[in-house]
């Protein structure tokens, strides 16, 4: 099988129910408590996607698919930022600049290409992103461990990407673990749906990965999976921590899980709506999220 498959399906858990997603948090929560990890969660409706922001697909069909190295990803990045100062977008309603991640954070928010990935603190919200469309095909579920690579005040305070001044080399901490930004309440959807950014350099094998037991992933085959840095592990180490118990052997930095959602997507959304009263309107409550939704409904 083509990557990434091959390398989710190593380590992914089905999940068929939406009681057995919540089997599943309940013991990714464990193991959380166990090791003192602190996790996000982000949804995809297709179960064999790359985990690629805008930015990294985009270099890639602007450049005859060649993955780029973090140096190259940066100057791209560097273009996009300096054409939105060029439009004065850089410029807050209530008057001043912003910093580079609100810029960021509001690209992203209009489907410009940053690095930026959107994720989110409750799981729940994640699962309805993974159900939200493509009835009939399997989603996923990340969870990924932050630990405490939360961007500090200083850095989320610059008027340049913090990691423009951070190592380039592929065993830096930029491009060997991934970093979490949770914004102000710059959009009504930040809040409702508890959402984040992670960010990170382009991976390479560090931290090294392997495909299940077989052997280690080759650069190459990493970036083919990921444009952030993550280190998937077996879900054994869950239900092991749910039980009490730890496995043996040093776990990465960028721990992450990955479940496989099989559920009827339609039933999940209702599921969902009913419990916890996630659906469309609540989790995209502004102009963008209304039009979107008339679109698709039409």
């Amino acid at each position: 099988m083509p990557f990434p498959t091959d390398y989710w399906g190593a380590y992914e858990h089905e999940t068929s129910s939406l009681d057995k997603f919540v089997d599943a948090v309940q013991k990714i929560s464990a193991y959380q408590k166990l090791t003192d990890s602190r996790f996000v969660w982000r949804g995809i409706t297709k179960a064999d996607r790359a985990l690629h922001s805008r930015l990294f697909r985009e270099y890639r069909e602007k450049h005859g698919n060649q993955v780029p190295t973090e140096m190259q990803l940066r100057g791209y990045e560097r273009t996009v930022i300096d054409e939105a100062h060029d439009w004065g977008l850089d410029w807050h309603v209530a008057g001043g600049h912003l910093t580079a991640l609100e810029l960021l954070a509001a690209l992203q928010h209009y489907g410009a290409p940053t690095r930026l990935l959107d994720f989110t603190f409750n799981p729940f919200i994640a699962l309805w992103f993974a159900a939200e469309k493509h009835d009939g095909i399997d989603g996923r579920v990340f969870a990924i461990d932050i630990g405490d690579r939360t961007v500090s005040r200083d850095n989320a305070a610059k008027t340049d990407p913090w990691w423009f001044e951070e190592s380039s080399r592929t065993d830096a901490p930029w491009a060997t673990r991934p970093w979490v930004w949770r914004p102000p309440p710059l959009e009504p959807r930040i809040v409702r749906q508890d959402g984040c950014f992670v960010m990170g350099g382009v991976p390479s094998t560090q931290p090294r990965r392997n495909l299940g037991s077989a052997r280690l992933l080759k650069a190459p085959e990493i970036r083919s999976c990921m444009s952030v840095p993550l280190a998937l592990i077996k879900y054994d180490h869950a239900e092991a921590a749910y039980n009490g118990r730890r496995l043996s052997g040093k776990q990465p930095e960028a721990a992450a899980f990955t479940l496989r959602v099989t559920a009827d997507k339609a039933a999940l959304r209702a599921d969902l709506d009913r419990m916890f009263g996630h659906n469309h309107q609540s989790l995209f409550p502004d102009f963008p999220g209304f039009a979107e939704y008339g679109r698709s409904s039409g």
